[in-house]
């Protein structure tokens, strides 16, 4: 459902005017420019500090798992659920930064109509090779945010009944991050939809592959008894005579 729902807003952004007309709306009401786009609170604080702060974050807690990993040892379901979040993260910042190379389209602030000197290419379009590649889709600042949506597995396997919290922490976070740098003309509204489903399907098909990794077989369950249970072996030989 969320790949479905986000699949639709995507083809309504793009699909129709609504991509430029919220921009046009944007750019209209700063008076005709991109005025936030180099203003303290956007730029300096909302978008270069909030991205150093969630690096330091990031890397905290990569200490604190590794902590946990090799000096505790611990192997605990907190710690697998621990490490699931933070591959989920690093893995939609790598995604979203490889996809904005391999897919260069023009940001709002790039385009004749938004005071700059490009023409608008699709993203099915066939763009002429001396056509500069500017790196506008999918949106990368709003990543920091929408990656924490992988909070939502996280709390599912610690606390089941705080998942949803991490879920609107991550998409609350995303959108936030998404509308500054709309603000500043670096992003039409698509660009953070398509940001939002690969952060998604990046931190869905770690939890899918991680349970199926880690899930209990027989012998898992022999460890969890109470008291030791001897485990006999049986050969069984098959014979013609039988």
């Amino acid at each position: 459902m969320p790949i479905i729902l986000a699949s639709l807003l995507f083809a309504l952004t793009y699909g129709t005017t609504l991509d430029f007309a919220f921009a046009s709306f944007l750019y209209e009401l700063q008076g005709g420019a991109w005025s936030l786009q180099h203003h303290w609170l956007t730029e300096i604080v909302l978008h270069k500090y909030v991205r150093d702060l969630n690096q330091i974050l990031v890397v905290l807690l990569f200490g604190y798992w590794l902590v946990r990993q090799f000096y505790r040892k611990d192997r605990s379901q907190k710690q697998r659920a621990l490490g699931g979040l933070l591959l989920s993260l690093i893995l939609s910042y790598i995604i979203v930064a490889i996809l904005k190379r391999l897919l260069p389209m023009e940001c709002p602030w790039d385009l004749q109509q938004f005071g700059g000197n490009s023409v608008f290419w699709g993203l099915f379009d066939s763009r002429p090779a001396s056509l500069a590649t500017n790196q506008c889709f999918p949106a990368g600042h709003s990543s920091i945010g929408f990656a924490w949506v992988a909070l939502y597995y996280y709390w599912r396997q610690v606390q089941p009944s705080r998942a949803f919290q991490g879920l609107l922490l991550g998409l609350s976070a995303g959108l936030l991050l998404g509308f500054v740098q709309q603000l500043r003309g670096a992003h039409f509204i698509s660009h953070d939809i398509a940001t939002a489903t690969i952060c998604w399907l990046v931190s869905t098909f770690q939890y899918l592959f991680q349970s199926r990794r880690f899930a209990k077989t027989p012998l898992d369950l022999v460890d969890t008894l109470p008291s030791p249970v001897p485990v006999l072996t049986f050969t069984s030989v098959e014979s013609a005579d039988v």
